[in-house]
This record gives structure tokens, C-alpha cells and sequence, in this order.
């Protein structure tokens, strides 16, 4: 999928969060948008995603060979995860698994793989919201990587997480990231080294 900013600006109040991005997003490559805490990072990926509305400009969606898609069909193709993102907590994990599969295809098949790629095997009949936030943001990870889709938003991805748990990351996005278009959201270097584009939010203040 491709993804088109054309003059896209969002504005809160009276505050310009960015004006005028014009940036296309491509499949095969993976992008960074970079920048300083509270600095918008994380308002364009919810505009990317098409979960918040641009005060003004236009995003579009197409894949190749196809029409323009509409946003309703684009958002079955975008798998999105960040530290902000709220999980069902009366679920237990196996729950959430089986409830998000009902409606999302999945890169496996049973919850039993899930939860050994995700390293969350022993928590399978835990209620989400006796979860660390460390916990949480591996479930949210690992739902949006193993989500078949052919683009993957993350936003801040290893927030909450120790050294251990960044070394699973690197390894996910290795295993589940290649055939996809990727944009990461962060200000940790090490989160998107890897990334062949960068896009600065401080360009579109």
C-alpha cells in the first residue's frame, strides 16, 4: 500500500501540532518520523492511520495495480501499536488472541504459537489488566506483527520494555517487518536504526 500526505496539518485549539506535510509513503521501505517528546510524532501516526482527522490536506491510500482505496478499506490493512492504545482488560490473554482473530487474519493459526512467539506462554489465563505495562505493550506488539497486514504502525514500540525485551523486538521486526511497509515513531535511536527514511516532524512546524 501507498500512502499520500498532501499538505496535511493538524491544529489543537489554537496550537499547531504540524503544518503542510507532504510525504509519501512507500511499500518496501521502512520509515522513521523522528523528533522530541511531545513534538507531534504521535498525531501523525493517528492521522496515518486514519484514526484522527487532519485539521486541513489530504491522505490517500492505493495499492498498486488497484484503485484508490477508501480509509474504511485501508484500516484492514494497517496494523497499529503503541504504548497509548487500550487493551480489553476483562480478557485473558487467550480471549483477546481469539477475539482479534475473529476479525483480523492472522500470520498463525493457533493461540498456542502466538503466545510462545510473544513469550507470554505461562500468562495464557491471566486477565489483561493484571498486566505490567511491560506485559501490555508486548501484547500490543505482538497482535500488530503477527496481524496480517501490509502496513505496520508503531509508535514509541519499546516503551515500558527492559534490555531483554528490546533484543525480542529487533528480532520481531526482523522476522515480521521485511514484506511490509513499516513506519516507527520514536526518539530512541536504537528503536529504528534499521529504517531506511526518515521524516522530521520539526521540518512542518
Amino acid at each position: 500500500m501507498i500512502i499520500q500526505l498532501e499538505n496535511i496539518s493538524k491544529r489543537y485549539g489554537f496550537e499547531w501540532i504540524f503544518k503542510k506535510v507532504n510525504c509519501q509513503f512507500e511499500p518496501g521501505f521502512r520509515y522513521a518520523i523522528v523528533g522530541p517528546n511531545g513534538s507531534g510524532k504521535s498525531t501523525l501516526l493517528k492521522v496515518i492511520s486514519g484514526g484522527l482527522v487532519p485539521t486541513s490536506g489530504k491522505i490517500s491510500y492505493s495499492i498498486p495495480h488497484q484503485r484508490v482505496t477508501d480509509e474504511i478499506s485501508a484500516a484492514k490493512e494497517i496494523a497499529y501499536a503503541a504504548p497509548y492504545i487500550s487493551l480489553p482488560e476483562d480478557f485473558t490473554l487467550e480471549e483477546f488472541f481469539r477475539f482479534h482473530a475473529s476479525f483480523k487474519k492472522m500470520k498463525v493459526n493457533d493461540v498456542s504459537t502466538f503466545l510462545e512467539i510473544a513469550q507470554l506462554s505461562k500468562h495464557k489465563n491471566k486477565y489483561i489488566k493484571n498486566f505490567s505495562s511491560g506485559m501490555k505493550q508486548r501484547l500490543k506488539l505482538s497482535i500488530a506483527f503477527l496481524t496480517e497486514s501490509q502496513v505496520l504502525l508503531l509508535d514509541e514500540p519499546t516503551s515500558n520494555f527492559d534490555h531483554k525485551s528490546v533484543d525480542w523486538y529487533l528480532n520481531m521486526v526482523t522476522k515480521y517487518a521485511n514484506d511490509r511497509l513499516l513506519i516507527i515513531g520514536s526518539n530512541q535511536e536504537y528503536e529504528y536504526d534499521f529504517c531506511e527514511k526518515h521524516v522530521s516532524i520539526l521540518d512542518y512546524k
